[in-house]
């Protein structure tokens, strides 16, 4: 936008004062974005006019496709080491299902989370505070991250519209690394108001984006059942053990175990369980898993028909809000 002073205006030195005082404005007023996704990576000035030139995302697009890559990878992996050995640990049709999830997940989400990203970008400028890159911001943003998914997990399992979308991921009766890419095809509904926490506290939108990824990294593996036993950790994070229960159909285990990488929330809210054998996996609902409809919508119908039987408003609240 041009200022009201032109270059020709003003000699030499007063432009180089009045360019440092403009510099120092912006950045008091914060109109210069605080997350590199939007931060200048040049500052130009051709007759007062400032050009921003804003960093492009592309490499966290590209980031979060490899993290993709490297998932369906991993799985392939465990299914080929293990076949011989475990033949019942994987099954194709499910893994077909559960890939089918994942690329449903990712096509619906694709427009969905660009949009995200820039109103979250545009929402950093009202954070409470302006966080930097730091080595106690990152390892903060993680442990925030991982309380604020605590949080999303446990309501994905108690409310009933979000556990329609989150049941995608527990539909599987068998348990390996193809389970964690059973993604809620339309978790895009609610993801991102939990996305807005550790930016409007004030950390950096991109140092997000990463620890997000990093953290699914972690998850990743908790879902194999061929990783064993991972020592002390099994005292302070969610390991394979701890997530295996996690997605047990067992009455008694249902419910627990919410964390992706600490066990401290668990603890701390008391929704932790020590491991117990032998474990069954899936949901108790019967369905067609060949139907790829069925097993995306199936709860969603039951919950259309429990709230049109409803006989008045307060108990229709309670089917989509209340607990499953």
């Amino acid at each position: 936008m041009p200022f009201s002073a032109k270059q020709s205006e003003l000699p030499i030195p007063l432009q180089s004062v009045f360019t440092n005082y403009l510099l120092r404005k912006i950045r008091q007023t914060r109109k210069v974005a605080k997350t590199d996704l939007c931060r200048p990576m040049l500052l130009v000035f051709p007759k007062f006019k400032i050009q921003i030139v804003p960093l492009k995302i592309d490499a966290m697009k590209t980031f979060y496709a490899v993290l993709a890559v490297f998932f369906i990878l991993g799985s392939i992996l465990e299914y080929f080491s293990t076949y011989k050995e475990h033949q019942n640990y994987y099954s194709l049709k499910d893994f077909k299902s559960s890939l089918m999830l994942m690329l449903t997940a990712l096509i619906v989400d694709l427009g969905s989370k660009i949009v995200a990203i820039s109103l979250l970008d545009k929402l950093s400028f009202y954070s409470i505070w302006s966080l930097g890159y730091d080595w106690w911001v990152w390892i903060s943003c993680y442990i925030l991250w991982d309380f604020v998914f605590y949080v999303k997990h446990y309501l994905e399992h108690n409310v009933r519209f979000m556990w329609a979308i989150h049941v995608n991921h527990h539909s599987s009766e068998y348990m390996n690394l193809s389970t964690s890419l059973r993604s809620g095809v339309f978790k895009a509904s609610y993801r991102y108001f939990f996305w807005a926490i550790p930016i409007l506290i004030g950390f950096p939108l991109p140092m997000f984006l990463i620890l997000y990824g990093l953290g699914k990294v972690w998850a990743f593996f908790s879902h194999s059942q061929r990783l064993g036993n991972w020592g002390i950790l099994e005292k302070y994070t969610i390991t394979p053990t701890h997530h295996n229960l996690h997605h047990s159909s067992n009455e008694d285990n249902l419910n627990k175990n919410f964390g992706e990488t600490f066990l401290i929330w668990d603890k701390l809210f008391k929704t932790y369980k020590e491991t117990n054998k032998p474990l069954s996996f899936g949901i108790n609902e019967k369905i067609n898993h060949d139907d790829f409809k069925e097993v995306v919508f199936h709860e969603f119908r039951s919950m259309v028909s429990d709230f049109l039987a409803a006989k008045n408003w307060r108990q229709k609240f309670k089917i989509v809000f209340g607990k499953p």
